[in-house]
């Protein structure tokens, strides 16, 4: 335990009774005693003559200013207290930033609107705090934040959220840890989003400065969105695999002014679907596909992760957006299933593009009806161009019988038996290859992910079953049709209870059912059904 006595240096500073009013008692100290304050780390990198301060001790209050400038200043405030560990001398740093105080924490506010000022950030944001059982003051950083640096002219404003929906900013109690070092023991009036603006709006951000917006720790690993403003324009980024330490900014990695799309604020946010390859990943493919060892496979991996985690983070920006308007909660829910499914198979996801990629075949007719099932393990695989058709179920089987101007829509009613055995009459006819049921894996190699402006026969927008090519501008991964909607499409692929998985949705479906990850959704192998056709691969006899 230690008992210090605190003095101003020039002039006494007036405090009121602090019996009910929160503040310290007033006491002229005599000379000799000196409370000082040091700045340890963060954006504040020294003291400003006149700089505001508020302590805390004991659960009373007082604001105090620095004497000097520089890394040091003493303060012009002086209380008599006894600082000990149960009880410590407490500062808080800008002074206005101080909410209260207890024996254990203190109280902050971060705030979710910043204004860049001349150093290239809020000073507001930037908050310092100090523990302390002595005449000294250390004060460290409670957060830290993202830098940025703009070369264009136009900048007036952007928008920082974290797409998870973590802590950004707002009230929050200041623990310390074994190692002395300041952390966020938990956050009220929290926001997930932040607003930084330009000092002058005119004139935006000035090219090639360091502006710096400050944030509580918070972990972006998994994804945040950047909104750039310029001349009435908007563009987005997304950053992931980062996080934000105490009194540490990170740079966006990879932000490119030159690739940025500025669009109206009032568009809707559209998540991509099918990136296409960047210059990085087709550089790591063309060196893999040279020399294809396991570092270059992972070096190629991993940033085929980076960019997918790009497309995960946008479909989290949107989830979050249909949450805060609140008006679809049928929408809401699509999107959360989504964002889950593609979380939970990542590694999977992951590991059918890298196949795809690396598969070196090309169509050897590009006029037939057979397709590239690009990253099918199975010899020299290929899947139909769509589902079977009833003009092509009607030619195995002579009695079978379908209603006029329909040869072209998908057959129905099928088995797996009845399906299996069209495929072993395709077989015996053809010497070369062989003909199957895809696996639930095939087919969703042939599929790949549902686009988002996906254009098909799901929701009832018909009354019915359609010719296949009746929305031959859909086309899947491998570039065949009909993949969504329409009709379900049998997979030789069962479920624990041996019920077949069947793929793509139908006419009546939902959208959510049609997407191509969804294997949840089976039916009874013997049994035929008036929404289920099926699909054929093709592979090298062995």
């Amino acid at each position: 335990m230690k008992t210090s006595t605190l003095f101003c240096f020039a002039a006494l500073f007036a405090l009121v009774s602090c019996s009910k009013d929160n503040t310290f008692e007033q006491e002229q100290v005599p000379a000799g005693n000196s409370l000082t304050a040091a700045i340890a780390d963060g954006l504040h990198g020294s003291w400003s003559k006149g700089d505001g301060i508020t302590l805390f001790h004991d659960g009373q209050a007082a604001s105090v200013s620095t004497l000097a400038s520089g890394g040091t200043s003493g303060l012009s405030g002086s209380v008599e207290g006894t600082f000990t560990d149960s009880n410590p001398l407490y500062g808080v740093y800008p002074a206005e930033n101080a909410v209260s105080s207890d024996r254990e924490s203190v109280t902050v506010t971060v705030p979710a609107a910043q204004t860049a000022e001349g150093d290239g950030y809020d000073a507001k944001a930037a908050v310092s705090v100090a523990r302390t059982v002595s005449e000294s003051l250390t004060f460290q950083a409670i957060g830290g934040g993202i830098k940025l640096n703009f070369q264009m002219s136009g900048v007036t404003k952007i928008e920082l959220e974290s797409v998870d929906g973590y802590t950004l900013s707002g009230t929050a109690t200041i623990k310390w840890n074994e190692q002395g070092k300041p952390v966020v023991a938990e956050t009220k009036n929290a926001a997930s989003i932040l607003v930084f603006n330009a000092a002058d709006n005119a004139a935006g951000f000035t090219p090639g400065k360091d502006y710096y917006i400050s944030t509580l720790p918070c972990d972006l690993y998994g994804g945040y969105r950047l909104s750039i403003y310029k001349d009435e324009l908007v563009a987005h980024y997304f950053g992931v695999h980062q996080t934000v330490e105490r009194a540490d900014y990170i740079t966006p990695a990879d932000l490119a002014e030159s690739e940025l799309e500025f669009d109206d604020p009032d568009a809707p946010l559209v998540e991509e679907e099918r990136p296409e390859l960047d210059a990085t990943t087709s550089a790591l493919l063309r060196q893999y596909q040279k020399d294809p060892t396991e570092e270059n496979k992972q070096a190629l991996l991993a940033q085929m992760g980076l960019r997918y985690d790009k497309v995960v983070a946008r479909k989290k920006a949107k989830l979050r957006e249909l949450e805060r308007e609140a008006k679809t909660p049928d929408l809401v829910e699509e999107m959360q299933t989504i964002v889950d499914e593609m979380v939970e198979n990542r590694d999977i996801r992951l590991e059918q593009q890298f196949l795809r990629l690396i598969d070196p075949r090309n169509d050897d007719d590009p006029n037939d009806a057979w397709m590239v099932l690009r990253g099918a393990s199975a010899p020299n695989a290929y899947i139909g161009y769509a589902p079977v058709t009833n003009a092509e179920y009607a030619a195995f089987k002579a009695d079978f019988v379908y209603d006029a101007d329909k040869e072209n829509y998908p057959v129905v009613n099928i088995t797996i038996a009845e399906a299996t055995a069209y495929c072993d009459w395709l077989t015996a006819q053809d010497n070369v290859h062989t003909y199957r049921l895809p696996t639930d894996e095939e087919w969703v190699l042939g599929a790949g992910h549902m686009p988002k402006d996906v254009v098909m026969n799901a929701g009832r927008v018909e009354s019915g079953l359609t010719a296949v090519d009746a929305y031959s501008q859909t086309t899947g991964a491998c570039g065949g049709i009909d993949f969504w909607g329409n009709c379900w499409e049998w997979t030789f692929s069962t479920d624990a209870s041996g019920s077949y998985i069947i793929k793509g949705g139908s006419w009546d479906s939902s959208r959510d059912d049609c997407r191509s990850e969804k294997s949840d959704v089976v039916r009874n192998g013997s049994q035929g059904y008036a929404n289920v056709g099926f699909r054929v691969v093709r592979t090298d006899s062995i």
